[in-house]
């Protein structure tokens, strides 16, 4: 009897003890990271047959098992992939922000420098002071243009270098969570459960969700799978794959991120990886990044050859024609590392104006056809080739080929891509700025009447072929008079102050009466030094659609408000998946974590449980010494 009753309270104790030690186990991590709160389970012993009725034996202890939701958890590894994801994009987009939000020395400063210098031109050609501003503006502004792009191309770089540091990382945590399976597989099979290897893996998992988004699948032996957000597996049971970074097939300046198969790379596509610092760093290599330095290419080419056609058709201060004031950027053509053959094609620009900020896929078609895809909005279109105006670019097979590009091959048309990275002014003289017009307008020696000339305005783009073509006007009475260009014969209605015009680029004002008889003659001739008329072509630059339709200046609004937007929406987006964080994670605490006032009630409950199991034994002990001593007495 005695013997029950000790054994009773000796269970009770090594309950009491073990919860105690449970217990004071939860309070000594409470700050651990990763931790799972632990619980003591009870369960009664068999009890002993008494007769027609059955007595306790005491207590034992089954198991001291986690709390532990696994949906909870997986929902905060999910919102900690995303909040990863967004932290990154954050600082990636600021960096660029940073590139254009000084409105007094960035690229804007310097591009209405520029114009404000071809502003004193045309009020002062003849000057050599103003015409040395302007050569300095020039170079200024296309340092500019240099160091912006260059700066673009090393965040492109830092990117990279990012990506690579962030797939060692992840390979190294997989072969961790691998270990962490194996060792948890066979503590589990001899029945136990390792509550300090699940955490482990589970803090491990946590770790491996702020590199790149994973989901698990729990095993029957222990063990977790982890999947990419485009189902390759990173780990099944302790088999890991290896993550890699290589080149884009399609793209050999594009860089993938995927599962190493041996014969490539099973890429991630980079809207969808899943989160993480590496989901950022992919969507700005492929997205953000590419559409900063099209938008930024585009407004270089486009000014650039624009003052270039104007440049070119006007005479310099010693009356030559004028010669390119800015190096001209040419579109890139790469074919992709996967074509079977050395076909290519080539690409020049045709209206530069229409030029979009985009890169473009052409595809190879077994019709013989093409498949041309404008990448910054996926508008995918069917041409022959030759092509010419497709968005500003005129395609054609390369004059090198010794066939024609095999059905599949892929080619990655950049127009404007690379037009801010070698933009140089080739003028090394103010005296080559072209700022006359190669059209004179002359009164016949034999005019009787008071005509004189006003003004010989120049059309704006486009450009006119015809421009210095010679007319002549003839009046047969003070109002009536024939226009005569290129053998063709027109009659108009003379209006003192009005503008004759006519198809050749040029507008024609006269003052004054003439007499019947009376000429004007139109064509090419040698400007003075004070004539400003192609300057002041030069001049309606900056307000005129020749970047994607629309002025430089807002082309280049356009560009800082996209750059504010990347930066503004990364922020917004932070703060949302912190918050959402934050959520996950209180919910996962409230099950999880360790709540210091509920154990110091259980640390109470069990030292008292412990005193009484203690104070037992010794009633026990009593009761036996007592009998011993009954027994002895008789």
């Amino acid at each position: 009897m005695t013997t029950g009753l000790l054994s009773i309270g000796s269970s009770a104790l090594n309950a009491a003890y073990t919860a105690l030690r449970t217990t004071g186990n939860n309070i000594a991590n409470v700050n651990t990271p990763g931790y799972s709160r632990e619980i003591t389970t009870f369960t009664p012993q068999v009890q002993t047959s008494l007769g027609n009725f059955y007595i306790g034996s005491g207590v034992a202890v089954t198991d001291v098992a986690r709390v532990y939701n696994d949906f909870l958890a997986q929902q905060t590894n999910l919102a900690q992939a995303s909040s990863s994801q967004a932290d990154a994009s954050v600082q990636l987009t600021g960096q660029v922000n940073g590139l254009f939000s000084d409105a007094t020395t960035g690229l804007g400063a310097a591009i209405d420098q520029f114009f404000a210098q071809v502003q004193n031109l045309a009020n002062q050609p003849a000057s050599s002071a103003t015409r040395q501003s302007l050569l300095s503006a020039g170079q200024q502004m296309t340092s500019q243009f240099n160091n912006v792009a260059g700066q673009l191309q090393l965040m492109s770089q830092g990117a990279d270098q990012q990506l690579g540091q962030q797939i060692s990382s992840v390979n190294t945590t997989v072969a961790q969570i691998a270990s962490l399976n194996s060792q948890i597989e066979l503590a589990s099979a001899s029945g136990a459960t390792p509550n300090s290897l699940l955490d482990q893996r589970n803090l491990q998992i946590q770790t491996l969700n702020k590199a790149i988004g994973v989901t698990t699948e729990s095993q029957g032996n222990g063990s977790v799978n982890l999947y990419l957000a485009n189902g390759q597996p990173l780990l099944v049971g302790t088999q890991t794959f290896t993550l890699a970074q290589g080149v884009d097939p399609k793209n050999p300046q594009g860089v993938v991120v995927g599962i190493s198969t041996g014969g490539g790379i099973a890429a991630l596509d980079p809207n969808n990886t899943g989160g993480g610092t590496i989901g950022a760093l992919l969507h700005f290599r492929a997205q953000t990044l590419p559409d900063i330095q099209n938008q930024v290419g585009r407004l270089a080419v486009s000014l650039s050859s624009q003052f270039n056609a104007i440049q070119t058709q006007g005479q310099d201060l010693t009356g030559a024609a004028g010669t390119a004031f800015f190096s001209a950027p040419a579109p890139t053509v790469t074919a992709a590392p996967s074509n079977p053959d050395t076909n290519s094609v080539s690409v020049t620009y045709g209206d530069t104006s229409q030029l979009q900020a985009s890169d473009y896929r052409l595809t190879a078609l077994a019709s013989g056809s093409y498949s041309l895809t404008r990448l910054s909005d996926n508008t995918t279109s069917t041409i022959s080739l030759p092509a010419t105006g497709v968005d500003g670019m005129n395609i054609d097979l390369s004059a090198s080929n010794t066939g024609t590009p095999s059905p599949g091959d892929t080619f990655l048309i950049q127009p404007v891509a690379n037009g801010a990275t070698n933009l140089q002014v080739l003028a090394t003289q103010g005296s080559q700025i072209a700022a006359a017009s190669p059209v004179q307008a002359t009164l016949g020696g034999n005019n009787a009447g008071s005509l004189s000339v006003g003004s010989l305005a120049l059309a704006p783009l486009p450009l006119n072929p015809k421009l210095t073509q010679a007319a002549s006007i003839s009046f047969t009475s003070p109002t009536q008079y024939t226009l005569t260009t290129g053998g063709t014969t027109t009659s108009g209605t003379y209006t003192p102050g009005q503008p004759i015009t006519t198809g050749n680029g040029w507008s024609l004002t006269l003052n004054g009466t003439p007499a019947n008889g009376d000429t004007v003659s139109i064509g090419a001739g040698t400007s003075n030094g004070g004539d400003n008329r192609n300057a002041l072509l030069m001049t309606q630059l900056q307000s005129q659609g020749i970047a994607g339709g629309v002025t430089l200046d807002n082309a280049y609004s356009a560009l800082v408000a996209s750059v504010g937007a990347y930066a503004s929406t990364a922020t917004t987006n932070q703060a949302s998946q912190a918050a959402i964080l934050s959520s996950a994670q209180a919910a996962q605490s409230s099950v999880s974590g360790v709540n210091l006032d509920e154990e110091a009630s259980k640390l109470m409950q069990y030292q008292q449980q412990y005193q009484a199991a203690a104070k037992l034994i010794q009633t026990a002990t009593n009761v036996f010494d007592a009998i011993i001593a009954v027994a002895g007495a008789a």
